[in-house]
């Protein structure tokens, strides 16, 4: 059972919290951080929500999509509450820069894994939890809270996010039991709705592209895609609007582990997504490039051009026991 106990008694102690998770956040750093900020307004504090980058497409709908600022912020709070980042960097360098020479208190809330370190004043982090909207759910049910509709959207939105709507291995008793409670306060089905049914037109175009130009190594078990720059120009999609695409492509029987390279500066920097099933491991592989993740869902920043990148993926595929 987790220990809320240290972590309530600096939130006592704290009016000005600053809530803020990793860059390029996913469904589970945005569910998580509305969740917890909706929660600590209700307790009285005054809370500012910090976003690196934009949030998912598809987290519109959620009650306070709109209230976070990318830019940030200029005061001193009396606490900075972090969420779903397995390392303080990963909250992003102008940010990074600011809560690091920080005399404030910090906290954090993760479900990845991460080295010990004494940056945190106090941390709930649990690799076994589906989804660091888990963690938050926990923390409510400890603080005696009862969920409003925004904030049981705001924690079935970052649960969907890890666990694939509920499809994937990170699935567990307890992710399906806190679902099958969130469901008797929202609608589950417009929810549903709002999470899968909301993809752009251009999406397809843009996916079908990318699919004729992927690559098959090993059978078929091994797939390496790309995503340039000049492609979300031309189909004028977001980068949040194309993570979808190696969920898909995993979707494939023959399947066993997705390489997504994205480019994110012209031909120079790139972001790979890793995803596999069953028992291949991600994680070491991202961790060879300084990533992380998790099992079946990882990621790793690579600097070089597209063939280099194509290169590492080719021999880290033969080596792969599939």
């Amino acid at each position: 059972m987790d220990d809320f106990s240290r972590i309530n008694e600096i939130l006592e102690n704290s009016k000005t919290i600053i809530v803020a998770g990793h860059v390029n956040p996913d469904p589970d750093c945005m569910g998580s951080a509305l969740a917890v900020c909706s929660i600590l307004r209700s307790m009285g504090k005054d809370v500012t929500l910090y976003r690196s980058d934009k949030y998912p497409y598809n987290g519109d709908f959620l009650e306070n999509s709109g209230s976070a600022t990318e830019i940030v912020p200029d005061f001193e709070p009396d606490l900075y509450f972090i969420l779903d980042s397995a390392t303080p960097e990963r909250t992003g360098e102008a940010f990074f820069a600011k809560m690091s020479v920080s005399k404030s208190r910090k906290i954090l809330f993760d479900h990845h894994w991460h080295q010990n370190t004494d940056f945190y004043d106090a941390e709930v982090s649990d690799e076994s939890a589906s989804a660091t909207a888990a963690i938050v759910w926990r923390w409510a049910k400890d603080l005696g809270h009862k969920l409003t509709k925004g904030e049981a959207e705001d924690i079935c939105f970052g649960i969907f996010g890890d666990t694939g709507g509920l499809r994937y291995a990170s699935t567990d008793k307890e992710s399906l039991f806190i679902v099958s409670e969130l469901a008797e306060i929202i609608n589950y089905g417009e929810f549903c709705s709002q999470f899968f049914e909301t993809l752009p037109e251009n999406w397809f175009a843009m996916f079908a592209e990318v699919i004729q130009s992927m690559e098959k190594f090993r059978d078929g078990k091994v797939v390496f895609l790309k995503t340039t720059l000049e492609q979300l120009e031309r189909f004028n999609l977001s980068i949040d609007e194309i993570d979808p695409f190696v969920e898909e492509i995993r979707r494939i029987k023959s399947v066993r582990i997705v390489f997504r390279i994205r480019e994110v500066e012209p031909g120079k920097l790139w972001k790979f997504s890793v995803r596999s099933k069953g028992d291949i491991d991600c994680l070491p592989i991202a961790r060879k490039f300084g990533g992380g993740g998790h099992k079946n869902a990882a990621g790793f920043t690579f600097y070089g051009t597209l063939e280099e990148g194509r290169k590492a993926v080719a021999e880290i595929a033969e080596e792969l026991e599939l």
